[in-house]
C-alpha cells in the first residue's frame, strides 16, 4: 500500500480525509499533537500509524515525511486574533512541512487543502473559476493564499491545491454555534439572500483523497463543495426546522453584523484569545456572494452527487444529538 502523510488528522476535516485515504487504498502516517486525547480525536476510530509532533519547528518533519507517495496537508488555523498568528501556522507551518518533503519525499504528490477564502468572493454575481486571480478579502483568507503560494513556487514534484467551501458534517464546530442555537429556539441570519457554497466534509475528504492519487492534475487549483449555491437563509431555515419544535429566524443587518464583530474584537485584545466570530470574520460575511465554479474538480476526480442538504444536515444535528453537543432535552422531528 502507498503511504501518504497526514496533517491535521485530530481536527474535524481531517480525520474526515484519514477515513477516505484508508478507503482508497492508502496507508497513513498522521501527524498528531501528543497532548492530544486519543480518546477525544477523530482518528481514534481507525487505523493510522501516528506520529507525535506539530508544524511549529520542533518535529522532525522530515523523517516523518520518508517514504511517502502523498503529502496531504488539512492542518490549518481557522480563527486568530490578528493575521500574523494566522501566518504561523497557514504559511510559515506550510513553507516547513514543504522544505521537510522536498529534502525526504521530494516526489511525492503534494496535496494543499487551502480555502474558497483564499480566492475572494464572487465577481460581480459570477462565481469564481480555477482561472481566476485569487482576491482574498480576510486574514484567514490572506494567510491560505499565501500558503498556496509556499507551494506554488517551493514543490518540486506534482502538486495539487483544493479550496473548499462552507463545510458541515459530523464533529464539526464551526456550524455547532448555529444548531445550538435552533436547539434553543431561536437562529440569527446574517445577509440572508446573500448566496454561499456549502459541502459536506465526507465528500470533501473523498476529493482530497482522490486527489492524492491524482498527478495527472497536478498543478490545478480547483473548489470543493456542492454544485448548487443556497442563500444564507436557505441554510439558517433548514438548520431550524431541525429541532422538534422549528426554531424562529432572526434576521441581522449588516450594520449588526459589524458592530458584533467589533465588539468580539475588542474582547479578544481584553481576554487574549481568539473568538469564532471577531471583524475580521464579519468583513468576510459581508463581503459579498461567496459562489465558486466547482464542477471541473468534481468531474475530474469522479465525485458522486452530493447528499440533500437537508438530509446531511439532520444526519449532523442526529450526531450532535448522540454526541452530547447540543441542549439536554433536545429531539429531532421524526424523518
Amino acid at each position: 500500500m502507498p503511504t501518504a502523510f497526514l496533517t491535521g488528522g485530530t481536527g474535524f476535516l481531517g480525520h474526515h480525509v484519514a477515513r477516505a485515504l484508508l478507503a482508497e487504498g492508502w496507508s497513513v502516517r498522521a501527524l498528531a499533537r501528543e497532548n492530544v486525547r486519543r480518546r477525544a480525536d477523530g482518528l481514534s476510530q481507525v487505523s493510522v500509524e501516528r506520529v507525535g509532533g506539530d508544524l511549529s519547528g520542533g518535529t522532525d518533519l522530515a523523517r516523518a515525511c520518508a517514504g511517502c507517495e502523498a503529502i496531504v496537508h488539512v492542518a490549518g488555523l481557522v480563527k486568530a486574533r490578528r493575521l500574523q498568528d494566522y501566518r504561523e501556522v497557514n504559511v510559515r507551518g506550510t513553507a516547513r512541512l514543504v522544505e521537510a518533503g522536498r529534502a525526504s519525499a521530494p516526489k511525492a504528490m503534494f496535496v494543499l487543502v487551502s480555502s474558497q477564502a483564499a480566492a475572494g468572493p464572487a465577481r460581480e454575481g459570477r462565481p469564481v473559476s480555477e482561472a481566476d486571480p485569487p482576491r482574498p478579502v480576510s486574514w484567514y483568507g490572506i494567510s491560505k493564499r499565501e500558503g498556496e503560494e509556499i507551494v506554488e513556487r517551493g514543490w518540486r514534484g506534482p502538486w495539487i491545491i483544493l479550496r473548499p467551501g462552507v463545510l458541515y458534517g459530523p464533529a464539526d464546530r464551526a456550524l455547532l454555534t448555529y444548531f445550538r442555537l435552533a436547539a434553543r429556539g431561536w437562529v440569527p441570519v446574517p445577509a440572508s439572500g446573500s448566496r454561499i457554497q456549502i459541502g459536506s466534509a465526507a465528500q470533501a475528504a473523498l476529493a482530497i483523497a482522490r486527489a492524492a492519487g491524482r498527478r495527472d492534475l497536478a498543478g490545478r487549483k480547483g473548489f470543493v463543495c456542492d454544485p448548487d449555491p443556497v442563500t444564507v437563509g436557505m441554510l439558517a431555515e433548514a438548520i431550524a426546522g431541525l429541532s422538534a419544535r422549528p426554531a424562529r429566524l432572526l434576521r441581522v443587518p449588516g450594520a449588526l453584523v459589524r458592530l458584533a464583530g467589533a465588539a468580539e474584537t475588542l474582547r479578544e485584545l481584553v481576554t487574549r484569545r481568539s473568538r469564532p466570530f471577531n471583524a475580521d470574520k464579519a468583513r468576510e460575511i459581508l463581503a459579498g456572494e461567496w459562489l465558486c465554479d466547482a464542477g471541473p474538480m468534481r468531474r475530474d476526480l469522479g465525485l458522486p452527487p452530493p447528499v440533500p442538504l437537508r438530509a446531511g444536515l439532520r444526519e449532523t444535528w442526529e450526531w450532535y444529538s448522540r454526541a452530547g453537543w447540543l441542549p439536554s432535552g433536545v429531539s429531532s422531528p421524526e424523518r
